[in-house]
C-alpha cells in the first residue's frame, strides 16, 4: 500500500491537490489533499474500501471550523475508470434528515420574527396537521390521535408510525400494498403516501414513545412548503446558499439521470437484480428498489462530504457568515426529548441528530443508508467534525458502520497536533 503525503506550511499551497496517488492491489486512486499527522485517516477509509469490497468513498474533516483534509479514495465509476474526488457528489440517505431539521427549525425561527409564533417551542408544539394541506385517504382519519402529533414529534420521531409494526410506506414490500390499496403504480408521490397513512391506525400515542420514521419526516418537508409557501426543494438551496453550500441536489432514481459529478453506486457483490419501480425491469438496487423522487425530505439530497461539513460547522458560528441558527435554537435541537425511553439515559435521539453525552461534551452525528449509498457525519465534542460518504453498502452493514464510527472517533481523539489552515477558503 502506498500513500503520498504532503506537509506544506501556506494555505493556498497546500489546499492545491498534489498528483494522484495509488492504494491497495487494485491500484485504486487518492484524490485530494491532507497534511502530515493525518496519516490515519487515509489508512481509514483504504482499509475499509479493501476489506468490505466498497468501490469509492469520500472522506472530509474539519477542526475547529477549519476544513484540514478533504479526500477521494477509490473509482467514482469503475467501468468509465473515473476516480472520486473530493468534490463527488453521492446520495445522502437519511443523512438528509438534520438538514430538513435544521430547515424547520431556522423556518421556525422565520415564523417568530414574523409574529406568527411566540417562540420557537410554541412552533414545535403546534399540530402538524394544522400545517398541511393534506386529506386522509378516503376523507376521515382512522386513528384521531393523528391531531396530536407535533413538529416536534416528527423532528424526534415520536409521531406514532412505527415501520416495525406497520411497516414504513416510502419502501418495499409495504409501498407495493399502499400503491395497490390506492390503485396506482409504486411511484407514489410523499403526499399520497403520507394522505394513506393518515387513514391508518398510529402504533402509539404521539409523544409517548421514540420510533424511527422516514415518513415523519416526509411530512416535515412538506410542512415546509405549506409554511413557507416554496417547494422543499427551493427552500433547502436558498438555506444551503447562506452559508456557501451551492452544490447540493436532488436525488434520482434512474441511473441515467445522475448529476455531473455524481459518483455511481453499487450494489455489494452477487446482490441480486429486482424489478424496477420506474419499469418493471430486472435491475440494481441502487437504480430501481425504491423511488428517491418521493424521499426528498427524508432521504433524497445529493451532496458532497466537505460540504455536509461545511454545513456542521456553519450551525455552530464557526464561518465568516451568520450561523444558520441562533446558540438557544441550536442547544433546542441537542438537548434530550422529554421521553420515557431517554430517562437517566447518555444517548438519544434530539431534533434530527443522534446524541451521545461523553467525556464531558456532546458527540452528535447521523448516519445514512439505501443500496448502493452509506454515510455518517459526526461532529465530536473535542470540535472535529468527519463526513465520510461510500458509493456502496455491504451485505455485512451494521458491522462496517460501527467500525467506521469507531476508527474515525479514536482518530480524532489521538491527534497530537491539527494542520492551522483552512482550506473551506
Amino acid at each position: 500500500m502506498v500513500f503520498v503525503l504532503w506537509s506544506l506550511g501556506l494555505a493556498q499551497t497546500i489546499c492545491v491537490p498534489p498528483p494522484v496517488s495509488f492504494f491497495g492491489k487494485d491500484n485504486k486512486p487518492i484524490t485530494g489533499y491532507g497534511a502530515s499527522g493525518l496519516e490515519p485517516y487515509d489508512q481509514i477509509m483504504t482499509r475499509l474500501l479493501e476489506k468490505y469490497r466498497i468501490p469509492g468513498a469520500a472522506l472530509a474533516v474539519a477542526k475547529s471550523g477549519r476544513l484540514v483534509l478533504s479526500r477521494g479514495y477509490g473509482w467514482a465509476d469503475i467501468a468509465a475508470k473515473e476516480a472520486v474526488q473530493p468534490t463527488s457528489l453521492f446520495r445522502l440517505a437519511s443523512l438528509t434528515k438534520p438538514v430538513t431539521a435544521v430547515a424547520t427549525l431556522h423556518l421556525g425561527e422565520s415564523l417568530v420574527r414574523k409574529g406568527i409564533y411566540p417562540s420557537l417551542t410554541a412552533f414545535l408544539d403546534e399540530k402538524a396537521i394544522n400545517l398541511l394541506e393534506l386529506e386522509p385517504y378516503g376523507g376521515k382519519l382512522a386513528d384521531p390521535r393523528v391531531k396530536d402529533i407535533t413538529v416536534r414529534d416528527l423532528l424526534q420521531h415520536s409521531s406514532g408510525w412505527n415501520r416495525n409494526a406497520a411497516g414504513d410506506p416510502m419502501f418495499r414490500p409495504t409501498l407495493d400494498y399502499v400503491a395497490k390499496a390506492m390503485g396506482k403504480p409504486d411511484t407514489l408521490s410523499s403526499q399520497d403516501l403520507i394522505s394513506y397513512m393518515m387513514s391508518k391506525h398510529l402504533s402509539f400515542a404521539p409523544g409517548t414513545r421514540w420510533s424511527y420514521s422516514n415518513l415523519g419526516y416526509a411530512v416535515l418537508g412538506r410542512i415546509i412548503e405549506r409554511a413557507s409557501g416554496e417547494t422543499y426543494q427551493s427552500y433547502t438551496a436558498a438555506l444551503l446558499r447562506e452559508v456557501g453550500i451551492g452544490d447540493i441536489r436532488f436525488a434520482h432514481t434512474r441511473e441515467s439521470q445522475r448529476w455531473p459529478h455524481e459518483v455511481h453506486y453499487y450494489d455489494f457483490p452477487n446482490a441480486p437484480l429486482v424489478p424496477s419501480i420506474l419499469d418493471g425491469q430486472q435491475t440494481p438496487r441502487p437504480y430501481g428498489d425504491f423511488y428517491l423522487e418521493a424521499q426528498d425530505s427524508n432521504g433524497g439530497l445529493v451532496a458532497s462530504a466537505q460540504d455536509l461539513v461545511r454545513f456542521v460547522v456553519s450551525l455552530e458560528g464557526l464561518r465568516k457568515r451568520p450561523p444558520l441558527l441562533s446558540k438557544a435554537t441550536l442547544a433546542q435541537m441537542l438537548e434530550r426529548p422529554n421521553l420515557p425511553q431517554y430517562i437517566g439515559r447518555e444517548r438519544y435521539y434530539a431534533l434530527g441528530w443522534e446524541v451521545q453525552l461523553k467525556d464531558g461534551g456532546m458527540e452528535w452525528s447521523h448516519d445514512g443508508a439505501l443500496a448502493g449509498s452509506r454515510t455518517l457525519l459526526l461532529h465530536m465534542p473535542n470540535g472535529a467534525v468527519m463526513a465520510a460518504f461510500f458509493n456502496s453498502r455491504p451485505w455485512n452493514d451494521w458491522s462496517f458502520i460501527a467500525e467506521l464510527r469507531r476508527a474515525l472517533e479514536n482518530t480524532s481523539n489521538t491527534i497530537q497536533s491539527w494542520p492551522t489552515y483552512d482550506c473551506f477558503g
